[in-house]
């Protein structure tokens, strides 16, 4: 896994100072602390850091083709699975390779395909590649969003990398809040694409690749998408079968390395699932890594993790996280995640990779289930209130005033009028009617003028009208939630402990045939991930398999009544916070009341506020 950043200007004679570019560079080195490079060449500079997996000795970058008349340069990060068939297919084509690395493939696909050549791939990717014949920068992302690609577009230059410091290092770009996405992070917990909490600076969306030519003229479109896969003619139990094969090939793929890999295991039929295949695969001893929590509540998934450590005799490894390491790594996560993120389980993953290190340099997660076999309890509690039609439609006439607490009022947006509506009131931390006593008056007026969020989502869901409501909402998730908030998050952390994720049940195959089945493959009798906990039953216990889904939880609902109350308050009470003039101090205050009594868990919104006052803190 690498890092990858650089510069185009668009002025002829305004060349890239190579200064900048290893300034941008440096600002990158966790995620590829073992090889550094760059290209400068007149107006256009490319740096690179290398995380080294692939062909250790021979996959440097940036590198470049042999053909001097028709140079190319490319900087990338990811894997590029299917590597191996692409090279003997490109050799059957004519060309010749000087390294046995990934690399080299992606470049040897460009010379043949040209911008087609992204339909080719299968992993995960951000690059960007330099036609020098054609003065045009062409970058590309992976189809799910698994590896970020952040560029800045001004008038005189256009500057990208896979991590925002290395574009402020630039000294091209300012550091600026983008208050319209405040609102999109308040009311999320992410800020999705393509905007970011830095005015200017944007996200290549997933699945898009994007051209930038020396005249400052950009040219952005959709390669992939997942919405109009044709339904599948299989029976239930051929599905499973298929369903078996692709995942035992996903696994199998993402073994490919030279350095040790393991498995995040939480003990959830995700991971376990991932950890029961790669054992089956690799034929080695497989490491695994979990994290408990002191003061156990019963939110701890150690024991469950244990068992399946047991069941598949792995080398297994565990790790604590204190009340007190929690909340004094609020600022680390801040500053490695750059994009403010309400994922509290942000924290623990970033502990535990640092755990991991000394022994694996790749880790296989099972993030990315439950978005596309349809895993959330709210997916079924929507579909529950879709069922329910108009009848629901009464509790929308119950003011305010009749409904005490947070969760009543953010229940009543349940039952508004369009599935879209509906999605909003149930997956966003704050709802319309909790903003009116959450936001001063002054903040709630300028995010009613500047909504971001309703376009975002109408978009999506205008992809999908047709299909039925839970694809629709699958769809959705996987556009947002999943690239904006768990991926972003997934690899931020493990890179900030230059550790490579990779992910399994996001092979776009996969995807793809998620995608086609019917949605009572799905969801049955009131089980999600129907057809994945029938296919594991082969391989898991049942206890495993149909026990309540946990994942990386974290025992904020306690630690913020108890140990962590008074410090949280300072932090949100705070001058830096309060002189913003966002926020009502009389809710802030009932919030915290409530919570410390049990009456309501605030937690996520407790947390919320202390992440953006860090991120105020260090990036503003």
């Amino acid at each position: 896994m690498c890092g990858i950043c650089g510069i185009l200007n668009f002025e002829k004679n305004n060349q890239v100072d190579p200064s900048l570019i290893t300034r941008m560079s440096a600002t990158l080195t966790h995620r590829g602390p073992g090889d550094a490079g760059d290209y400068v060449a007149g107006r256009v500079g490319l740096g690179h850091r290398r995380l080294s997996i692939i062909d250790i000795k021979g996959g440097h970058q940036p590198m470049k083709s042999d053909d001097r008349e028709s140079l190319q340069v490319i900087v990338y990060n990811g894997e590029i699975y299917n590597y191996l068939t692409l090279r003997g297919q490109l050799k059957g084509l004519g060309h010749t390779f000087r390294t046995a690395s990934d690399t080299e493939v992606l470049l040897a696909a460009y010379r043949q395909w040209g911008h087609a050549c992204v339909d080719h791939l299968r992993g995960m990717f951000a690059f960007a590649l330099w036609d020098e014949a054609c003065q045009v920068l062409f970058l590309a992302r992976d189809r799910m969003g698994i590896k970020p690609l952040y560029y800045y577009l001004g008038h005189a230059a256009f500057v990208f990398a896979s991590e925002i410091r290395a574009i402020l290092a630039s000294s091209l770009v300012r550091s600026d809040l983008e208050k319209t996405a405040l609102d999109a992070f308040l009311t999320l917990g992410y800020t999705p694409c393509p905007m970011t909490m830095f005015k200017g600076i944007l996200k290549l969306m997933p699945g898009h690749a994007m051209t930038v030519e020396a005249n400052g003229r950009v040219k952005t479109w959709a390669y992939w998408n997942f919405n109009q896969v044709a339904p599948t003619l299989l029976t239930f139990d051929d599905a499973v079968e298929r369903l078996r094969e692709l995942l035992r090939e996903s696994v199998q793929m993402r073994l490919m390395s030279e350095v040790p890999l393991g498995v995040f295991l939480s003990g959830g039929l995700d991971s376990s699932a991932i950890t029961a295949i790669m054992c089956r695969v690799s034929g080695q001893r497989v490491k695994t890594f979990s994290v408990g929590y002191e003061g156990d509540d019963g939110s701890s998934e150690l024991p469950f993790a244990r068992k399946i450590a047991d069941l598949f005799g792995t080398e297994h490894h565990e790790f604590i996280l204190k009340p007190y390491d929690f909340f004094d790594s609020i600022p680390q996560l801040v500053e490695m995640a750059e994009e403010p993120l309400l994922e509290i389980p942000a924290i623990p993953l970033y502990q535990i990779s640092k755990m991991a290190k000394p022994y694996a340099t790749v880790l296989l997660s099972g993030e990315g289930s439950d978005e596309v076999f349809g895993g959330y309890g709210l997916y079924q509690r929507m579909l529950a209130m879709e069922r329910l039609g108009g009848i629901a439609k009464f509790f929308k006439l119950i003011p305010d005033s009749c409904l005490p607490g947070d969760k009543l009022k953010k229940y009543a947006n349940w039952v508004s009028s369009s599935l879209s509506d509906r999605y909003r009131g149930t997956s966003c931390d704050l709802t319309e009617r909790i903003k009116r006593s959450f936001y001063s008056p002054e903040f709630l007026k300028y995010t009613q003028e500047n909504n971001y969020l309703d376009e975002t989502f109408l978009r999506w869901f205008r992809d999908v009208e047709e299909q039925p409501p839970l694809s629709q909402l699958l769809y959705v998730d996987s556009k947002s939630w999943l690239p904006d908030d768990l991926l972003l998050k997934a690899d931020k952390m493990t890179m900030a402990a230059s550790i490579e994720l990779r992910v399994p049940f996001l092979d776009h195959k996969i995807v793809e045939f998620a995608s086609s089945l019917p949605t009572h493959f799905k969801i049955k009798n009131g089980e999600g991930k129907f057809i994945l906990k029938k296919l594991m039953e082969k391989y898991l216990p049942k206890k495993i398999i149909y026990r309540k889904k946990m994942g990386f939880t974290v025992p904020t609902k306690r630690w913020f009544a108890g140990d962590l109350l008074e410090p949280a308050k300072d932090i949100v009470f705070s001058k830096r916070l309060m002189d913003t003039g966002w926020f009502q101090r009389k809710y802030l205050e009932n919030m915290f009341d409530r919570h410390s009594k049990g009456k309501e868990d605030y937690s996520r919104r407790i947390f919320s506020l202390l992440v953006l006052y860090h991120w105020l803190e260090i990036y503003t």
